[in-house]
């Protein structure tokens, strides 16, 4: 039987493995066995697709379904940057704000807001000109180490 299995083309032996390991055909075994002695399958009726086509169809279709999302969602995080990006003043005096609260979750607010502004201008180009703020930014605040010690945690340096 090795030799047989063996002479088998690649397609079938995959098409066969993936079949019994689905488990839903107990007529499997047989029909093993008649291509092993060379035996036409057994006909289906026309028009009507195998299990192991439904299968390749339904992973063609999956694939497509998570492909379709996939770019849904990079075009939607694109939109978001680029409307960040328009907005980066605002996000900067809201920012400034936070830190000048002194106050711990504000810091969390406020390096929340530079990571999305930071990724914004990165998406529009302006990262240089961002990094280049968070700096002075950073110059601005050194005696603060909590805000420093945060900044660094999500690698927001200057």
């Amino acid at each position: 039987m090795a030799p047989l299995i063996a002479a088998l083309p690649e397609k079938v032996k995959n098409d066969l493995l993936l079949r019994l390991a689905l488990g839903d055909e107990p007529q499997l075994g047989a029909e093993l066995l008649r291509r092993l002695h060379g035996e036409p399958p057994v006909a289906t009726v026309p028009g009507q697709r195998s299990a192991a086509e439904l299968l390749d169809a339904a992973h063609t279709l999956a694939t497509e379904r998570r492909q379709g999302a996939e770019r849904v969602r990079v075009e939607a995080r694109a939109k978001q940057l680029t409307t960040l990006a328009a907005d980066e003043q605002t996000i900067w005096r809201e920012v400034e704000n936070h830190v000048a609260r002194k106050q711990a979750a504000r810091y969390d607010t406020a390096v929340a807001l530079l990571v999305q502004l930071r990724d914004a201008c990165d998406h529009v180009g302006r990262g240089p000109e961002f990094r280049q703020r968070l700096a002075t930014l950073r110059e601005q605040y050194r005696h603060l180490p909590g805000l420093l010690r945060r900044l660094d945690d999500r690698a927001l340096r200057g």
